[in-house]
């Protein structure tokens, strides 16, 4: 989960355009689920949408910086940039680590009472936000998020009980790591890595999530 750098113009347009895909498809994830939830009262479908309303949350935060970043000529008489950057960074951090989290917990919640998750899921995750916060290093808090998402695609496929049921989520899982693995790519130096490659990295990152949407999509049929 990136926070963005500083670009020309119309790399921020592009960039915010990205954002706003991304916030969409997050989204419409969270409300397509919504009536299978309602129907059906699972626990599993209710972490799943907190996940990707945590992701769609993470995103707009991203976006809203973007617009701060574009003005910030007039904005930085009020706050530095660093600080806006250095706070965003936390924000971020938190809440895509929380939405990774709940991916998790829903391979683990048979385990782990849920009052105990949400304390030590918080935790971890204001953890791995601080350090976002000091360091900002958006590559290292993307590799720690990383150590997370393979945690739940090992606990996903050890999972023998559940079998075939859990074959959707696996696929799922596997998609977001892909995703993670892409977003480093996104947020490597900018002037090392050559705005085209950074492009074919975002229209990845849409492709994973419209084919997440899509399967999303079948499965609550």
């Amino acid at each position: 989960m990136a926070v963005p750098f500083i670009l020309e113009p119309a790399e921020q347009g592009i960039e915010l355009l990205y954002t706003f895909i991304v916030v969409v498809l997050c989204f419409l994830i969270y409300y397509k689920t919504k009536e299978i939830y309602d129907l059906t009262g699972h626990q599993g479908i209710k972490f799943f949408r907190y996940a990707f309303l945590f992701f769609g949350l993470a995103y707009v935060s991203r976006m809203f910086l973007y617009f701060l970043v574009i003005s910030d000529t007039a904005f930085d008489l009020i706050l530095p940039m660093k600080t806006v950057m250095a706070v965003s960074a936390l924000v971020v951090g938190y809440l895509s680590t929380m939405a990774l989290l709940y991916l998790t917990y829903n391979t683990v919640r048979k385990r782990i009472a849920f009052e105990h998750f949400l304390h030590i899921s918080n935790v971890i995750a204001l953890i791995i936000a601080g350090f976002a916060f000091v360091s900002r290093s958006t590559i290292i808090v993307l590799l720690l998020q990383l150590l997370i998402l393979v945690f739940a695609m090992i606990a996903s496929i050890m999972d023998r009980e559940n079998g075939k049921k859990r074959m959707p989520m696996r696929a799922i899982y596997f998609l977001i790591f892909v995703f993670w693995l892409v977003s480093l790519f996104i947020v490597g130096p900018r002037r090392v890595i050559p705005f085209e490659v950074t492009l074919a990295s975002q229209v990845i990152s849409i492709g994973v999530f419209l084919i997440i949407y899509y399967k999303v999509s079948k499965w609550v049929k």
